[in-house]
């Protein structure tokens, strides 16, 4: 994709977050979200819980600040001539947090007032994390593994039909966890998605 696509992506994350993010600015939420939050949980069950947990977990920032360590590895053993591109996945993940800590201090929202969340990741283990908008994991998903997506469509064209689904569906499934676990709003996901978006594309845009 040419730099001016993905600027142009860059426009439309930003802009579709920036509508998103209006009501919760005013202290509303958006119709329906305590509804989805309650089916969420009606699903939980010992069987299911553990594979949240997992699912969970491969969306944090430290797997995801290992993935992109590990790609940027691989590059400058392989990169004939070091380039920007080098070190698209690590300052992409870098930078991704202070953007969304701003974001969460901007916006103030809490999280959904669950009882019980059943698992032991450090969401709410800090008072800072007490802030929900926009959600880390989504966040981290969709710029780690779209970057490791975009290389990998990058060297082998032909695997894109099959990346871009699953790494669609992995974004799906992460997010429901984050619901399903009881730390965040739909659109706390929704908003992360975008705002990863966003920065994903700007990266890539000026440095890969």
């Amino acid at each position: 994709m040419h730099r001016k696509r993905w600027l142009w992506l860059a426009v439309a994350c930003g802009v579709a977050f920036f509508i998103l993010t209006l009501p919760l600015l005013w202290g509303r939420s958006w119709p329906g979200e305590w509804a989805v939050v309650q089916e969420a949980l009606r699903l939980r069950s010992p069987a299911w819980t553990p594979a949240m947990q997992a699912v969970t977990f491969f969306g944090s920032s430290a797997v995801g600040l290992g993935l992109s360590s590990g790609m940027t590895a691989l590059l400058l053993l392989h990169e004939r001539h070091l380039s920007r591109r080098v070190w698209l996945p690590l300052a992409a993940m870098l930078g991704s947090a202070p953007i969304n800590f701003g974001l969460r201090v901007a916006c103030g929202r809490l999280r959904p007032g669950v009882s019980y969340i059943p698992h032991r990741l450090p969401e709410l283990t800090h008072p800072f994390q007490r802030w929900s908008y926009p959600s880390g994991h989504a966040m981290t998903v969709t710029i780690c593994y779209g970057v490791l997506v975009y290389f990998l469509v990058n060297a082998y064209p032909h695997m894109g039909r099959v990346a871009l689904p699953l790494l669609a569906l992995w974004f799906v499934t992460v997010g429901f966890s984050r619901i399903y676990l009881g730390v965040h709003w739909p659109t706390d996901v929704l908003g992360g998605y975008l705002a990863g978006g966003f920065w994903l594309a700007l990266c890539i845009a000026f440095l890969a």
